[in-house]
């Protein structure tokens, strides 16, 4: 995540202006508007797990002057792998491949494809099986 708010900073300037009422960093000239999504894994089985990072990186998007273009979120994404070798969840990579082609053909990935990338395909009792053993 560092590294990515380093990438953005020669972006802005660093001065402050008001936007939208609030203490913000002005672009760049020529920097013009951009999007940003994120990609994320996680270990964990709850989709709440993400929202701090969601949350972070919105005020980020803020800051920079960037339009926060959605997410795709992978709970427990190590588990996907083994699945994958048993012939499940080939429909979440699918939904992750159409989820770049919307967005690089509409500007945003669609709710129904994001949750898609995010559906879970074993119970709270498989994982917890999977993880203790």
């Amino acid at each position: 995540m560092k590294n990515l708010f380093d990438r953005l900073i020669p972006l802005i300037k660093g001065r402050i202006a008001i936007r939208d009422g609030h203490c913000r960093h002005p672009r760049r000239d020529g920097s013009g508007g951009g999007k940003v999504v994120l990609v994320s894994n996680c270990g964990f089985y709850e989709m709440d797990n993400f929202d701090p990072l969601i949350v972070h990186l919105k005020a980020a998007c803020k800051n920079f002057d960037r339009e926060f273009a959605g997410a795709l979120l992978r709970p427990y994404g190590w588990a996907l792998t083994y699945k994958l070798k048993e012939g499940k969840g080939v429909d979440i990579v699918d939904a992750a491949k159409l989820a770049g082609t919307e967005l690089a053909r509409d500007g945003r990935m669609k709710k129904g494809t994001m949750s898609a990338v995010s559906r879970h395909f074993m119970s709270l009792e498989e994982y917890l099986k999977w993880v203790d053993s």
